[in-house]
């Protein structure tokens, strides 16, 4: 039985993903109604919006009292936003609370590779409570309904 037939009796909706030069996986996402690209970050605790597109994006954020630990441990101002909808094709997941902060760290290191920038990152936050199960071969993201 091959894993997409399995995974989909199971309840799992599967998204493709694409893998960038960086070795990143990429997904198009819909954030409040407007697209975005997105890497995939196992190693990151939460989704993270960059916060320069807080008005594209049609965020109301406000400022909270703590700070992310950046590249070289430098660090950034966090941001929250409350009600939002995120939808991963044909998933979707109202009134998810997000942060926003700086991604430029991120994002310099694929425009020096000839990249282009980035909206966001998808972390643990969604990965763990929609259980999720990455097929690296076949680029393919599951995640439970």
């Amino acid at each position: 039985m091959a894993l997409e037939h399995f995974l989909k009796g199971k309840g799992y909706r599967k998204l493709q993903m694409t893998r960038i030069a960086s070795g990143h996986l990429h997904l198009e996402c819909t954030l409040n109604g407007v697209n975005g690209k997105f890497i995939l970050d196992t190693g990151a605790s939460g989704t993270v919006i960059e916060v320069q597109n807080r008005d594209k994006f049609k965020m109301a954020v406000k400022n909270v009292d703590q700070e992310a630990a950046g590249a070289g441990g430098a660090s950034i101002q966090m941001f929250v936003s409350e009600e939002n909808t995120f939808e991963m094709g044909a998933l979707t997941i109202n009134k998810m609370p997000l942060v926003l902060m700086s991604l430029d760290h991120v994002n310099s290191a694929f425009e020096r590779l000839g990249l282009g920038r980035v909206d966001g990152v998808i972390g643990a936050d969604i990965l763990t409570s929609k259980e999720a199960i990455i097929d690296y071969t076949n680029l393919a993201l599951y995640l439970k309904k």
